[in-house]
């Protein structure tokens, strides 16, 4: 026997929805229905999430949704192709909260639930305060290396606001590239192209439950293998180093998020004629007061080997985030 109970459900304002948003609330019952399969004291709920204008950004990769159940915490994963996860509950009543990162502001849904009901609950993720503020893309750096002697015409496309470059950028660099790395930019040599910029921190989609973690004083022998592992040259892994290195040693505990290529096309890309291969990877960390309990379906992404054959070029910079971020 089944019996559809038509129930919209608001547990938040309609308050903050960002724009093309302004029907959804936060929370809302799909659909309740009483079902014989479930036990007389128990409850079915299963959660579909809205992301129709991808701000989290599924389309690249899967989130943890952090679901606490009377205060009790519970991770499921979600993609693009399942926007769902679904757990049983013992009838009555309940309080949920819903996260996802920073970007977000978290969702609540307290109800009395009816034991045999199964309930279908939609939920929308709207940006939160953090939302307005701006987090520095530092030191993007652009090594190019061409089987001979090119002449290039190098853009970085973003919506960033660009703070400083090296050599001067004005909509693109003009240059020359060279088998040895050197760059030629009007008679003049450079190692590398360089630029950072301002971004609003809800273009940055991070999920910290996907962090490597560590301790400040192994850093070093951490970056070493992990840009060993990528493909860095000497020069390259020293100018990463120094640069990161001393920063994050001096943190007692700290989280690290790798981005690579086509991760990192929502913050800038590239658009370089003639066609180099592009390895791009961007370092993302931030202190951390405790680590986050990982369970074992969650699967730490390492960067993947850079490609360094016929015409390339490689990028690397990175981001600190604030620790509440």
């Amino acid at each position: 026997m089944n019996r559809t109970l038509s129930i919209l459900f608001l547990a938040t304002s309609f308050l903050g929805f960002s724009k093309g948003r302004e029907l959804l609330p936060s929370v809302w019952i799909i659909k309740d229905s009483i079902s014989e399969k479930i036990h007389p004291d128990s409850v079915q709920l299963v959660f579909n999430v809205d992301d129709l204008y991808n701000q989290l950004m599924l389309n690249q990769h899967a989130a943890i949704v952090q679901v606490k159940i009377d205060g009790k915490s519970k991770k499921y994963t979600i993609t693009d192709k399942h926007p769902i996860f679904r757990f049983p509950l013992a009838k009555g009543k309940h309080r949920l909260a819903f996260y996802i990162n920073a970007n977000f502001n978290e969702i609540y849904l307290e109800r009395e639930f009816m034991g045999k009901h199964h309930y279908e609950i939609g939920l929308n993720f709207q940006g939160s305060s953090n939302s307005g503020k701006q987090i520095l893309v530092e030191k993007p750096v652009i090594y190019l290396y061409s089987e001979k002697e090119e002449a290039f015409h190098l853009k970085v496309k973003t919506s960033a606001a660009l703070q400083f470059t090296y050599p001067a950028y004005s909509n693109e660099w003009v240059g020359t590239s060279s088998p040895n790395g050197t760059i030629q930019l009007n008679g003049t040599k450079y190692p590398y192209l360089f630029w950072d910029a301002q971004l609003p921190v809800n273009q940055v989609n991070l999920d910290w439950n996907f962090a490597d973690q560590l301790e400040g004083s192994h850093v070093m022998a951490y970056l070493e293998n992990q840009l060993d592992k990528i493909g860095f040259n000497e020069k390259e892994k020293a100018d990463f180093i120094t640069y990161w290195g001393p920063r994050m040693q001096k943190m007692k505990h700290l989280q690290v998020l790798w981005m690579q290529n086509k991760s990192i096309d929502p913050i800038a890309s590239l658009e370089i004629s003639p066609n180099f291969k592009q390895n791009r990877i961007y370092l993302v960390f931030r202190e951390t007061s405790q680590w986050n309990e990982q369970t074992p379906e969650i699967r730490i992404s390492s960067p993947e080997p850079m490609d360094r054959s016929g015409n390339y070029l490689v990028e690397w910079g990175g981001m600190e985030i604030e620790p509440n971020l």
